[in-house]
C-alpha cells in the first residue's frame, strides 16, 4: 500500500517531466532545422558569389565542386555536361574520395535512358532518392560503394539544360527539403556561370584568335618567294591550332586534281602524290568547299591509299578559297595521343585560310610580275608600248592588294562589333532571367525567406546589377555605338566623361576648327588611341586630371592626350624594352597603318604628353 502511495505521488512528476523534455526536444530540433536551413542558404549564397568571380570554365566547374562538397559535407559530388549531338550527359567534374580515378574513367549516360542524371536531363526537374536501393534510375558507380542517397538538381540556361548538379550521400534519407531549395537555387547560378566562363572563354579565344591571324598576316604576306611562303603557312597554320604537322595542296579545275604541293614536320614527304576529288579528307575538303573534321583518320575508310603509310590519327581540312573557285586545301594534323580538333578549330583555320589563299595569289603575281619584268629587261626597246600596259596592270593589281590588306585590317574591328552584339544579345538577357528567378524566388519562398537569406538575397541582386554594368561597360570598350551613328567628337566627349566618373581623375576634352565627319578608319584609330592613353593615366600615371584635344584646323588630325602625373623616363623605357615602351608601341603601330606620326613627351615628376597625327587630305566632305 506505501508503494502504490509513493508511485501516485510520484506519477504527475514523471509525467511533467517527460512533458518537459518532449516539448524542449521538439524546440532543439526546430531551431537546429531553422539554423541548417539558413546555413544551407548562407552557404548557396557564397557559393554563387565565388562563382561569379571565376571566368575560367574548367576552373569554375573544380572551384563549385569543391565548394559545394566542403559546405555541405556531402559524401561526393559530380556535375555533368549535356552533349547535345551525342544525347548524353558527359561528367565534366568530380570531388569525393573517389573523384580523381572516377574522372580518369569518364562517365557518359543517355539523356532519358541511363541514371538519375539522365532523367533529370530529360525532364528538366529536381529528383531525389533518399534510398537508392529503391530507385530502379539509380546507376550504380562502383568506386563509390558507400552511396546511399542521392540528389541531381538540372543547371539551366533561360529553358535549356545545361548540365546537372549531382550529390550523393553516404546515409539514407540524408536528403531534406533545404536541400533540394539550397541546391535548386545553386543550380540556377550555376547555370548561368557556366554559360558566362563559356561566352568568355570564347570572346577570349576570338580576340587572341584575331591577334595571332593579324600576326600572321603580316609575317606571310610579306613573304613572296613560293616554297619559303608555303613553309611559313604550314608552319604557321599548325601552330595556331597547336598541332603536330600540315600539309598544303592545290587544285587545278582543268584536269579535276590536287597536287601535295608542301609539307611541314610529317613522317615523310609527300610532295608530288596526287589526289582525286573526293578522295581522302582533302579531296572531300575540295569536292564539297567546307571543311571537314577526321579524329580518328586511320581507322576511317575513306582513307587515301596514297598516304597509307602515315602515322597521324586527327585531321582537319579546310579549303583555300579565291574569288569564290577553290585554289587548293590544307590538313592539320595530331597524334592519337594529340587532343582532337573541333568547331573553334573549324573558325579559325577558315580564317586562316582566307589569309593563306591571299598570301598565295600574292606570291603567284609576285612570281609572274618578276617574270615579267626580266622579259621586259630583254626586250624593253621594241616593246615599250607592251611595258606601258604592263605598268598599268602592275597598278591595277597593287591597288587590289591595298585593298586586300584594308580587308585584313578590318576583320579585327568587325568581329569585336560582333561579339559585343553576341554579349548584348546574350549574356545580358541571361542576367535579366536571372533577376526573375531571383524574383520569383522572393515570391516562392514569401514570408518564410529569413532576414538573413533576404539580405543574400539582395546581395546576389547587386552582383547581378553590377555584373550588367560591367558587360555593358566591356560591350562599349568593344565598339562604341556613338562612333559610327553622331561621329567621333561626340564619342570622345561621352568617353571622357565616362573615363572622369569611373576614375575620379578631372578629364576635360576641347575641339579647335570645325569637326566633320571622317572616313571610318580614322575615326576608330583616333578612338582607340584616346581610349588607350585614357586606360594607362588610368592604370600607371597616378595623376589629377588628364586633357584630351582634337585639332581641325590643318591638314591634319592631332589629338593630344596630356596628364599631370608621374610621369616616365620614355627614352630609358624604350631603351630597356618596358611594359610602357611596348604600349606606346602598339599605339605607334596602329598609327602607322594610317601613315600617320606619334610623338611622345614625358620625364619624371612631370606628367605625360601624347600627340597623334593623322593625315586628313581629300576626307572633307
Amino acid at each position: 500500500m506505501r508503494a502504490l502511495l509513493i508511485l501516485g505521488v510520484v506519477n504527475p512528476l514523471v509525467v511533467w517531466l517527460i512533458r518537459n523534455w518532449v516539448t524542449r526536444a521538439e524546440t532543439e530540433n526546430l531551431s537546429m532545422q531553422t539554423n541548417r536551413r539558413a546555413l544551407q542558404l548562407e552557404t548557396a549564397s557564397l557559393v554563387g558569389q565565388r562563382m561569379t568571380s571565376l571566368l575560367d570554365l574548367d576552373s569554375l566547374l573544380i572551384e563549385v565542386v569543391k565548394l559545394i562538397r566542403t559546405q555541405f559535407g556531402y559524401y561526393h559530388v559530380n556535375l555533368f555536361l549535356v552533349d547535345e549531338e551525342a544525347g548524353q550527359v558527359v561528367l565534366k567534374e568530380s570531388d569525393g574520395p573517389s573523384a580523381p580515378m572516377i574522372k580518369a574513367n569518364g562517365i557518359r549516360l543517355k539523356i532519358g535512358q541511363e541514371g538519375i542524371t539522365g532523367w533529370v536531363a530529360s525532364t528538366g526537374r529536381t529528383l531525389v532518392c533518399n534510398d537508392v536501393r529503391l530507385e530502379p534510375r539509380y546507376y550504380k558507380i562502383e568506386l563509390l560503394p558507400e552511396t546511399q542517397a542521392e540528389l541531381a538538381v538540372p543547371l539551366r540556361v533561360g529553358e535549356r539544360i545545361i548540365g546537372i548538379l549531382d550529390v550523393q550521400s553516404n546515409y539514407r534519407a540524408a536528403f531534406e527539403q533545404g536541400d533540394i531549395t539550397a541546391l535548386e537555387i545553386l543550380g540556377h547560378q550555376v547555370g548561368i556561370a557556366i554559360e558566362n566562363a563559356r561566352l568568355f572563354q570564347e570572346t577570349k579565344q576570338r580576340y587572341e584568335a584575331m591577334v595571332a591571324l593579324h600576326e600572321t598576316s603580316l609575317d606571310i604576306i610579306a613573304r613572296l618567294e613560293t616554297a619559303t611562303l608555303l613553309q611559313a603557312l604550314l608552319q604557321r597554320g599548325t601552330m595556331l591550332l597547336g598541332a603536330k604537322a600540315g600539309q598544303l595542296y592545290l587544285y587545278n579545275a582543268q584536269d579535276t586534281l590536287i597536287r601535295t604541293i608542301a609539307g611541314y614536320n610529317l613522317n615523310r614527304d609527300w610532295a608530288g602524290v596526287i589526289l582525286h576529288l573526293g578522295e581522302g579528307v582533302i579531296g572531300r575538303v575540295i569536292q564539297t568547299g567546307e571543311p571537314m573534321i577526321m579524329n580518328d583518320y586511320l581507322n576511317w575508310p575513306g582513307r587515301a591509299a596514297a598516304f597509307k603509310d602515315g602515322t597521324e590519327s586527327r585531321l582537319l581540312g579546310v579549303p583555300l578559297k579565291w574569288e569564290d573557285q577553290i585554289i587548293g586545301g590544307i590538313d592539320i594534323f595530331n597524334d592519337s595521343d594529340g587532343r582532337e580538333f573541333d568547331n573553334n578549330d573549324i573558325w579559325l583555320m577558315s580564317q586562316f585560310a582566307d589569309l593563306a589563299s591571299i598570301a598565295i595569289k600574292n606570291a603567284e603575281l609576285h612570281t609572274q610580275i618578276k617574270q615579267f619584268n626580266q622579259e621586259l629587261e630583254q626586250k624593253v626597246v621594241e616593246r615599250t608600248r607592251e611595258l606601258s600596259r604592263a605598268k598599268d596592270d602592275i597598278a591595277v593589281k597593287a591597288e587590289r592588294l591595298r585593298s586586300l590588306w584594308d580587308k585584313t585590317v578590318r576583320l579585327q574591328e568587325e568581329e569585336r562589333a560582333r561579339i559585343a552584339r553576341d554579349m548584348h544579345d546574350g549574356v545580358i538577357q541571361m542576367i535579366t532571367a536571372a533577376r526573375f528567378e531571383l524574383k520569383a524566388t522572393r515570391v516562392v519562398a514569401g514570408s518564410e525567406l529569413s532576414p538573413l537569406a533576404q539580405e543574400k538575397m539582395d546581395a546576389l541582386h547587386e552582383i547581378l546589377d553590377e555584373m550588367e554594368r560591367e558587360l555593358r561597360r566591356a560591350i562599349y570598350d568593344l565598339q562604341p555605338p556613338m562612333l559610327d551613328s553622331i561621329g567621333l567628337v561626340p564619342a570622345l566627349q561621352k568617353h571622357t566623361v565616362a573615363f572622369q566618373e569611373l576614375s575620379g581623375i578631372t578629364c576635360q576634352m576641347q575641339c579647335t576648327g570645325v569637326p566633320y565627319r571622317l572616313p571610318p578608319a580614322i575615326e576608330i584609330t583616333a578612338f582607340r588611341l584616346v581610349e588607350e592613353s585614357l586606360h594607362n593615366v588610368l592604370s600607371h600615371a597616378r595623376a589629377g586630371s588628364v586633357s584630351v584635344s582634337l585639332d581641325f584646323a590643318s591638314a591634319w588630325l592631332d589629338v593630344t592626350v596630356q596628364d599631370d602625373g608621374q610621369g616616365f623616363d620614355y627614352a630609358q623605357d624604350r631603351k630597356n624594352g618596358s611594359g610602357k615602351g611596348l604600349g606606346l608601341l602598339g599605339m605607334r603601330e596602329r598609327i602607322k597603318s594610317l601613315n600617320g606620326k606619334m610623338q611622345v613627351w614625358s620625364s619624371l615628376g612631370q606628367g605625360t604628353r601624347l600627340v597623334f597625327q593623322l593625315p586628313l587630305s581629300d576626307t572633307r566632305s
